[in-house]
């Protein structure tokens, strides 16, 4: 098997790629790729699956292509990830792996090495690095291929910065592997000008896309998996849109869309007192003490099979956590509240500690950072589109106009694989409560059932 590339043909290692690492549509995607990187120096390339559907072993395969057919002359692979640990240690692994598989066909003589970060083959070199904003990755070149894993995720202005000159001296093509996030990121962009590019016809394709609808002709297990994620998001939940259907999320949008919005309105009344037998939840933002501070919000919920219904709004400005804590514990016993989920960041901890002493275990402190917050939303966005949350019907109180009035007024960026929501001109204590008291109803779970034997 000769193992020096031709401008007449692509590399050897697309005659082995589809047996039997590859699938089908992961071994068209390759040889694409091969024909592509081989035919148009200088040129940048897409690559964009659904989550789960085996690019990185794509960019693998490549990598192991590269090393392969240019073992013989030489030359370097850069390879790129938003973190050394894990993405790219496992790239590293991947390729390896690719490299084992592939030993039967290896030139006398030829051998991998593996050190450190680098992985070699005869004269060729793929080093792996961190795209992580700050690392040092400077004086590397590519000569064969600069590769970003997970583009989406790698600040464009950095790798602009960083690692495109690696292959300014070379004409190494540029491969960025991802998925769809928020239509602005690294990849996207890309994506979006090789589209364009591919739609006026040339040769060589520029852009490669597989559907999740594909891939689960090939997998049967991953379709049912992505209609249950379907089922469990809602189908225009910003998750399953941009995860599997490769479709973009607003990048500068609101939380809620219209129709989320309509959705949020329910028909139950505004209740002040439990109803025997029903279960009932609570969500607890805190805010400040002093005046212009943040409001503290308490929102109730009752639990049912289907989801939840927020039947009660309760709300502090300015008061002293003696008070807060006071009548917060007064609240959770007059509904008999069977989980409480409390914002313990910063000052919160101590009222939160305070709290679970009073109320026993029912009490879950939370503490917002970047990823439990985003994880937050994400949570909330779901249990909306499959209506399994639902806010009282609008009585005309202050509390009902105060919420919904920061349910639309509240903005979300998707970036960095994140969801980033705040409030535009407004707070959003009541949002967050109820993000809280969605998490407090997950966690409290279905609905106990008595089990023995039944009556005559």
């Amino acid at each position: 098997m000769a193992m020096t590339r031709t401008r007449q043909s692509p590399p050897a290692f697309g005659h082995i790629a589809p047996a039997p690492f590859l699938r089908a549509y992961q071994s068209r995607t390759l040889l694409a790729l091969l024909r592509g990187v081989d035919a148009c120096r200088g040129a940048t390339f897409t690559v964009m699956f659904p989550r789960q559907a085996g690019k990185n072993q794509v960019a693998a395969a490549l990598v192991a292509c590269l090393l392969w057919t240019n073992a013989a002359r030489g030359g370097s692979i850069v390879v790129c990830a938003p973190a050394f640990r894990p993405q790219a240690r496992i790239s590293i692994d991947r390729t390896w792996q690719a490299l084992t598989a592939l030993a039967p066909f290896a030139p006398p003589g030829v051998q991998a090495r593996l050190a450190g970060n680098c992985i070699s083959l005869g004269r060729a070199r793929a080093i792996f690095l961190s795209a992580a904003m700050g690392s040092h990755v400077a004086g590397h070149t590519a000569s064969l291929a600069l590769i970003a894993d997970e583009a989406q995720e790698v600040d464009a202005a950095w790798f602009d910065r960083q690692f495109r000159p690696m292959a300014a001296s070379t004409g190494a093509p540029t491969i960025l592997f991802g998925t769809a996030w928020d239509g602005t990121t690294l990849l996207e962009r890309a994506a979006a000008a090789n589209r364009e590019r591919d739609a006026l016809g040339p040769a060589v394709r520029h852009h490669h896309e597989v559907g999740w609808r594909e891939v689960a002709m090939t997998l049967p297990a991953y379709g049912d998996y992505v209609r249950f994620e379907r089922d469990r998001l809602g189908p225009n939940h910003p998750l399953y849109l941009s995860q599997y259907e490769l479709i973009a999320s607003d990048a500068a949008g609101r939380l809620f869309s219209p129709g989320q919005l309509a959705m949020i309105d329910g028909s139950h009344r505004h209740e002040h007192a439990p109803r025997p037998g029903e279960r009932y939840v609570g969500g607890l933002d805190l805010g400040g003490e002093g005046q212009g501070a943040d409001a503290t919000v308490l929102s109730i919920a009752r639990v049912s099979a289907t989801g939840c219904e927020v039947v009660d709004l309760a709300g502090w400005r300015a008061a002293p956590f003696e008070t807060v804590q006071r009548e917060v514990i007064a609240i959770a016993r007059h509904w008999q509240l069977e989980r409480l989920c409390v914002d313990a960041t910063g000052l919160g901890a101590p009222l939160a500690k305070s709290l679970a002493t009073a109320l026993g275990p029912r009490v879950e402190p939370f503490v917002f950072t970047a990823q439990s917050k985003s994880s937050l939303g994400f949570a909330l966005l779901a249990a909306v589109e499959t209506g399994r949350f639902t806010l009282f019907a609008d009585d005309g109180s202050a509390t009902a106009a105060s919420c919904r009035a920061e349910l639309r007024a509240c903005r979300a960026s998707y970036r960095g694989g994140r969801l980033w929501w705040w409030g535009e001109g407004a707070n959003d204590d009541y949002v967050a409560s109820l993000a809280l008291c969605q998490r407090a109803a997950e966690m409290a779970g279905s609905p106990r059932l008595a089990v023995g034997r039944p009556r005559d």
